[in-house]
């Protein structure tokens, strides 16, 4: 390893340790009373404001499009950050740091290969780690979607019953976040949480959807704030909407099964040409020496690595399918 990479690395390190104290330096100065109370006080200041300029931006028809609007204003660090720890638990950051410092390590061996030119170094201590930062985070998040809508049916369901037995909506809430699995149960119980603190309902719920960005969820919460708005049967519509979520999941365990063969294959043909070039290593060593010790057989590592990745990706890419 030579010492540019090795500064390389010392300075990537150094700045990923230092963002994570900030970050949590941070959270530890908002979980105090004395911030948590100006949190508060900012929020009815800025929904004061909202409602006397018109409301126009905490309507209900405004909270249809809070996913576009999410991903548009999710720019800071922190907020990424926060989402991640949302979506992968208390282990989300620290997995998310070894991810990338794997894939630091991983870009430094390839660029010691020969047959690498000296300007794709650089450019591999960019992108390797950020390619595995993006992949992992969309592993994370979809990973937690998959559990939410898992149980958000049933949720929906207690929802429907408690309501139509004469349940202020309120309370049916706790009684989800009492009642439900993990990780909804969570989310459930911080939305409780904020209506018995006195935060308006529209407040609450529009942090929810900007905290989970998760389509099912922005529905169920656009149906709540129509309900109150407008009147109308709050029980049917939620029925309605544990039968579409439920649909949903029925395609996406029907598009699994389809693709399962693909997926199965590309990974099987994915295994074959390490486990060949390891057996002949250990039946021939010279024979397979060939390809680790000379140039021509670190080209051919490259190429073969290269292809066997892009053909790895076009397979994931063809058998995913949007559900």
């Amino acid at each position: 390893m030579s010492r540019a990479n090795l500064f390389a690395l010392a300075v990537f390190v150094t700045v990923f340790s230092a963002g994570l104290l900030l970050h949590a330096a941070r959270q530890i100065m908002r979980a105090r009373p004395a911030a948590l109370m100006r949190a508060r006080l900012f929020t009815l200041n800025v929904t004061a404001a909202t409602n006397a300029a018109g409301g126009d931006e905490t309507s209900a028809a405004a909270l249809f499009n809070e996913q576009a609007r999410g991903w548009r204003s999710w720019t800071s660090l922190d907020d990424r950050l926060r989402h991640i720890e949302i979506v992968g638990g208390k282990l989300g950051l620290r997995l998310t740091g070894v991810v990338v410092v794997a894939a630091i390590f991983a870009a430094i061996g390839i660029a010691q290969i020969d047959v690498v030119p000296a300007w794709a170094g650089p450019l591999l201590l960019v992108v390797l780690p950020f390619a595995a930062l993006r992949w992992f985070c969309k592993m994370l998040i979809e990973r937690f979607r998959l559990r939410m809508l898992g149980v958000f049916p049933d949720a929906l369901d207690l929802m429907v019953r408690a309501v139509r037995a004469g349940v202020p909506v309120v309370r049916a809430i706790e009684i989800v976040a009492d009642e439900c699995a993990q990780p909804l149960a969570a989310e459930f119980r911080q939305i409780a949480d904020g209506l018995q603190l006195g935060i308006e309902l529209e407040t609450v719920l529009n942090e929810a959807m900007r905290r989970l960005r998760i389509p099912e969820f922005s529905f169920f919460c656009v149906a709540l704030l129509l309900q109150r708005e407008t009147g109308g049967s709050l029980g049917e519509t939620l029925e309605g909407l544990a039968d579409i979520v439920r649909g949903r999941k029925e395609v996406r365990q029907k598009a699994r099964a389809l693709t399962a063969e693909s997926h199965l294959a590309s990974r099987v043909i994915a295994c074959v040409p390490p486990v060949i070039l390891g057996s002949l290593y250990v039946i021939n060593r010279d024979y397979a020496q060939v390809l680790i010790n000379t140039h021509a057989g670190h080209m051919i590592l490259v190429v073969s690595g290269v292809l066997l990745v892009s053909g790895l990706v076009i397979i994931q890419r063809i058998a995913k399918l949007d559900t």
